[in-house]
């Protein structure tokens, strides 16, 4: 018995160390153990009454051969008083015969009293540790069932929040990239309201080159006028004017 409620012990010590083991649940462990303590209490119960029943079917054989033995005595003494010592003498060898199967069955009947003693000693002890046990089984059922309401109440509170930190996350990113549609919307909107800002502005290069092209083009111009003037001088002169010295002559 002895035995048993150690490995119970040792069962139940290393269930405590894995009392969110998710392979096995240590309450049916537990419970399992319980029974099995149970069990024995009910084999050792029925043992008890197996040995007291043998020792009462000793103890009526006992009284059976007493009956014998005293009848025998009986006869013994009603030989002697018919004269018939032969008789006597065989009535009273069987009385010791039955004597000595009385002794014989009643120290049977000691030990199998021995052996009851020691069973009802174990089954006395084993109720003991069964009660002892039944009410650790509560409290460990309970520390258990404790733990793992911790256990899913931490989850619970961890998947929440790792849900409200993905929440705000896609929050944060859905407002950002609010305000940066939002920022492009208005610039659009400026760009649209103000036309010059659409034309992309000159170059020092460019506007120098533009100047020096203008100068080149300045310049061709009065050459071509001077040139015009020129030309339309020449033809305004008569083609056969007379020179000063025919004229004197």
């Amino acid at each position: 018995m002895a035995g048993l409620l150690e490995r119970v012990k040792t069962i139940l010590g290393s269930k405590a160390n894995r009392v969110l083991d998710s392979v096995e649940d240590p309450t049916e462990t537990i419970e399992y153990s319980y029974q099995k303590m149970q069990d024995a209490l009910q084999e050792t119960r029925r043992h008890i009454l197996e040995v007291a029943t043998a020792k009462k079917q000793l103890e009526m054989q006992v009284a059976a051969l007493q009956q014998k033995a005293n009848q025998y005595a009986l006869d013994a003494k009603d030989a002697v008083q018919a004269g018939r010592d032969d008789l006597a003498t065989q009535a009273l060898s069987l009385k010791a015969t039955t004597e000595q199967q009385i002794q014989e069955l009643q120290t049977h009947i000691q030990q199998t009293q021995a052996e009851q003693d020691k069973l009802m000693a174990a089954q006395q002890k084993l109720e003991t540790q069964i009660e002892t046990f039944r009410t650790q089984k509560e409290v460990m059922k309970a520390q258990y069932s404790a733990a793992k309401a911790e256990v899913q109440v931490g989850e619970t509170v961890h998947g929440i929040t790792q849900h409200a930190e993905d929440i705000s996350g896609a929050l944060q990113r859905a407002q950002d990239k609010i305000a940066h549609m939002q920022a492009k919307a208005s610039a659009l909107d400026e760009l649209e309201s103000s036309p010059d800002l659409t034309a992309l502005p000159e170059s020092n290069s460019d506007t120098i080159r533009q100047q020096l092209n203008k100068a080149s083009q300045d310049s061709a111009v009065q050459e071509e006028l001077a040139k015009l003037k020129q030309e339309m001088q020449q033809s305004a002169k008569p083609l056969n004017a007379p020179s000063d010295s025919q004229g004197e002559q």
